[in-house]
């Protein structure tokens, strides 16, 4: 254990800090401004991450992670990214804030344990830790989090969950498909891939680590699931990191001991790139009931398996009766449309189709503020209102209620913009909105009420918007 007391003059704070392993992997404790960190010193002097505390070879080092007003020990510059290690007594400055060390001892072991607990999680907010990080592929990582205390989480397979992060001070929201199940309900896992331009995704990939904190926003969401009415023929078909709301599926319908005929049909570039290989394996011994296949993209020489994009002919092969089945698909949107082309060609009976995907946003529209004369809003067909924010916004374009907030600065919570996860629903107070397709998490009691969800919502006439 490292005990620390900090003393900040001109703010006049004395506190006592102590840093000591959450968990049984911990050795490493991160030190900034930002709330998330291990140690947080409000000082503005002190960066976002400022620097990290390493237990190394029963000794503990400080690092300087390149902060803005550089770190000080006994009155000596610590270069960046130079490990420097602490002595009782130490004095290390950090802006206008000092660290005195006042105790230093060896870790202790810490075994996590999780208690029984009838408590299930539902549709409130939760803080959870991540106590596991899992490589599964080089760009693809499975997050496990538990509750303190002790929750079961309640959800259903196939269903995802929003999360909120805090980068550069905001706080963000994104949804993810949940790949645990929840026959196992004590933790609650989502596998996440990295991609270009994906700020949340590479930023749990390059920062997220064991023993770190995300928030859950209210419960589990989604109408992407199999149960209750578990079919007697089940399709699941995903590519890439779609095969999230499949895993969490799947491991449902093994623990259950379901006896669905099952066939899974995954696609993936090339074998390093299979998310849960050896789980699938594994699983697919165990379950007689359980047909998978999974089919590459690129070529490769040690692949003996399926080749190929997912074809009419391979679906054929893979699935002969498939005009019985109920399909599940999941990945991206020109994956997803070429599914469906396939099964439309064929005669599929698209009322036993469903899918799951959160899609990305359009480009913003050319948005002009209503200029207000002697007091007055100009009348126009296309004047937007927001209520809350006393905001007069008329468009040029046809757009989302959504981006058209965003264009004039009014902040609506949200997250997957893709009217999956309801978390921008808003109250229409006066004029109508349509849809380009059906929003899967708005009920008809809340277009009733009068609701909407701005990320989908287009506005047909002038509006009158709680926001």
């Amino acid at each position: 254990m490292l005990t620390l007391k900090s003393v900040n003059f001109e703010q006049r704070e004395f506190q006592i800090h102590q840093l000591e392993k959450s968990h049984a992997e911990q050795t490493e404790w991160v030190i900034g401004r930002q709330t998330t960190c291990d140690l947080v010193l409000a000082s503005p002097e002190v960066s976002r991450v400022h620097g990290r505390i390493v237990y190394l070879e029963s000794s503990y080092y400080f690092i300087d992670v390149g902060s803005a007003s550089g770190s000080v020990l006994n009155g000596e510059v610590i270069p960046v990214e130079e490990p420097r290690q602490l002595q009782l007594g130490d004095l290390l400055q950090l802006g206008e804030t000092f660290l005195h060390i006042e105790e230093l001892s060896p870790l202790a072991d810490v075994t996590p344990t999780i208690e029984p607990s009838n408590q299930s999680w539902n549709n409130e907010d939760l803080v959870c830790r991540c106590c596991r990080i899992i490589d599964e592929t080089p760009d693809v990582k499975t997050f496990c989090f538990v509750a303190e205390p002790a929750i079961q989480f309640c959800y259903l397979p196939g269903q995802f969950v929003n999360i909120e992060i805090t980068i550069d001070n905001q706080p963000i929201l994104r949804p993810y498909s949940i790949s645990s199940s929840p026959t196992r309900p004590h933790h609650l896992s989502i596998t996440v891939k990295r991609v270009p331009g994906g700020l949340v995704s590479n930023w749990l990939h390059d920062h997220l680590k064991i023993g770190d904190r995300i928030k859950l926003i209210a419960g589990a969401m989604g109408r992407f699931t199999c149960v209750p009415n578990v079919p007697k023929k089940l399709l699941l078909i995903s590519a890439g990191s779609g095969i999230t709301p499949m895993m969490s599926m799947l491991r449902w319908l093994q623990d259950t001991l379901s006896d669905c005929e099952i066939t899974f049909l995954h696609s993936a570039t090339t074998p390093e790139d299979i998310v849960f290989r050896k789980e699938l394996e594994a699983i697919a011994s165990q379950m007689s009931n359980l047909r998978l296949a999974i089919t590459l993209t690129r070529t490769h020489q040690a692949w003996m398996g399926l080749t190929g994009r997912i074809s009419e002919s391979m679906l054929a092969m893979v699935v002969p009766d498939l005009l019985d089945q109920s399909v599940y698909v999941c990945g991206s949107e020109p994956f997803m449309q070429n599914i469906r082309t396939l099964l439309e060609r064929i005669g599929f009976p698209m009322q036993n189709y469903q899918e799951e995907s959160f899609g990305g946003q359009s480009l913003a529209p050319t948005i002009i503020l209503a200029p207000e004369r002697n007091g007055k809003v100009p009348s126009q067909a296309n004047l937007v209102y927001f209520t809350e924010s006393d905001q007069h916004v008329s468009i040029e374009h046809d757009a989302p209620i959504l981006e058209i907030a965003e264009q004039a600065g009014v902040q609506i919570r949200h997250a997957c913009r893709a009217g999956a996860c309801g978390m921008c629903k808003v109250k229409v107070r006066k004029g109508e909105v349509r849809y380009q397709s059906v929003p899967t998490a708005l009920s008809i009691a809340d277009q009733e009420a009068g609701y909407a969800l701005c990320c989908v919502a287009h506005p047909v006439n002038s509006l009158e918007i709680e926001a």
